[in-house]
């Protein structure tokens, strides 16, 4: 009897996608460091927008308050992604790009995308809000990457299988984003699908052509936009014009010299006394210095570290390829975006408008971010968590820069095409 139930067990399991591994706890220290650093975004929401928040509704908390409702529709996000299959993504990778490039066309029509600061980024939704197309978009290309680069196997690393695809596929995703024109987005959506090509086997040549050309292209496009081209002028010498060009970076780094090591203390910011531009969203991490110092940045800066390593860690642990590349679209996805942020910050980039994940004001940003990290929850509880540090920083595109996966839990032959289909 038992001998017949266990084969039962067996075709079922066969059925439903081949033997997979037994399920356990998800990867805490991402939960918490993902958690912490939402906690850290309302409180300096709130601090950070409660000047203008006052000027722009009589209320200083209005801001802060949106951040609250934000982040738990984030969460009830994490918390589904986290607890679904993720291998039932496969099914969604296809509508949801194609969704999204829909939306990304849709922005630039007027009438459809709504302009502001001579930007056509987002779609108001009467009742619900705005709509950032862009932010979908990263989660897009990644879910269908991971799916489409798997179904190629080896062809990855050739030039008419592999890498004319793959920029075909890419191509029109980054064109819109930049037609917005938000260059910091488009070359953050490229990095992140060169991320996840290169896990799955690519070239590093071709890997380096890519770079040049949206390099080429961003260049070409900041060359036709007058501000943009003034955005790079100043960034060599911001101070040479700090009432004009140079003022964001140049109040920034005030912002960040009035900090200290320990910082003015929580809600005491003479920046965002409308001296530093967009205080709650694209230069919060500023606030945070002058309100936290020197020890807020750091702790920050130590737990997207943290985040990095536990989403890589993943990655390179993962149970099967799809998985896999999954894993390591969105943590360089999170990882690229809050170094850029940082570096426009302290001025070491020009600025872009590029968001720091789970901090800045803004609800399509911070419930994408939220739900991506519910799937590396999800991966997480099959994984096998014995790999060391080494593992996650130099597992990466190794053995020919083909990723390191685990073939344990790969499914072969009929389990793999059914789990296909």
């Amino acid at each position: 009897m038992s001998a017949a139930a266990t084969a039962m067990t067996a075709r079922r399991t066969a059925a439903r996608g081949g033997v997979r591994r037994e399920r356990h706890d998800p990867a805490f220290g991402l939960l918490l460091a993902v958690m912490a650093l939402t906690a850290i975004g309302i409180v300096m929401v709130y601090s950070a927008s409660s000047v203008r928040s006052y000027f722009n509704s009589a209320d200083p908390a209005a801001q802060g308050m949106e951040q609250i409702v934000w982040a738990g529709i984030g969460l009830v996000g994490l918390l589904v992604a986290s607890r679904i299959d993720f291998r039932h993504l496969r099914y969604l990778a296809i509508p949801i790009f194609v969704i999204t490039l829909a939306l990304l066309v849709a922005v630039l029509v007027p009438g459809i995308g709504s302009e502001i600061n001579g930007s056509r980024r987002w779609i108001v939704i009467p009742g619900f809000g705005s709509l950032q197309p862009a932010e979908f978009a990263k989660l897009a290309v990644v879910l269908y990457l991971a799916h489409w680069l798997d179904r190629r196997g080896k062809a990855v690393g050739s030039f008419w299988n592999g890498l004319i695809p793959f920029a075909l596929v890419i191509a029109p995703g980054f064109l819109l984003i930049a037609m917005e024109p938000d260059l910091g987005t488009a070359g953050i959506y490229a990095i992140v699908a060169g991320s996840v090509f290169f896990m799955a086997g690519a070239n590093l040549i071709y890997i380096c052509a890519i770079g040049s050309a949206v390099v080429g292209a961003a260049w070409l496009m900041i060359q036709s936009t007058g501000y943009q081209l003034e955005r790079v002028r100043s960034f060599l010498d911001p101070f040479s014009d700090p009432l004009g060009g140079g003022y964001n970076a140049v109040q920034s780094l005030y912002a960040l010299a009035l900090g200290g090591i320990t910082g003015q203390g929580l809600g005491e910011s003479k920046q965002k006394f409308l001296y530093l531009p967009a205080p709650s969203t694209d230069f919060i991490f500023a606030i945070i210095g002058e309100e936290w110092g020197l020890v807020g940045t750091l702790t920050v800066v130590a737990l997207f570290v943290v985040i990095a390593y536990q989403g890589y860690r993943i990655a390179v642990t993962a149970p099967d390829t799809f998985s896999g590349l999954l894993a390591c679209g969105i943590t360089t996805w999170l990882a690229v975006q809050a170094i850029v942020n940082m570096m426009v910050v302290t001025a070491l980039l020009p600025v872009t408008g590029i968001p720091l994940p789970f901090i800045s004001a803004g609800g399509s940003a911070l419930t994408i971010n939220l739900a991506a990290v519910g799937i590396l929850l999800s991966i997480s509880r099959e994984t096998n968590q014995t790999g060391s540090l080494r593992d996650a920083v130099f597992g990466v595109g190794r053995r020919n820069r083909r990723a390191h996966l685990p073939r344990a839990g790969r499914r072969t032959g009929p389990a793999r095409r059914s789990a296909r289909r």
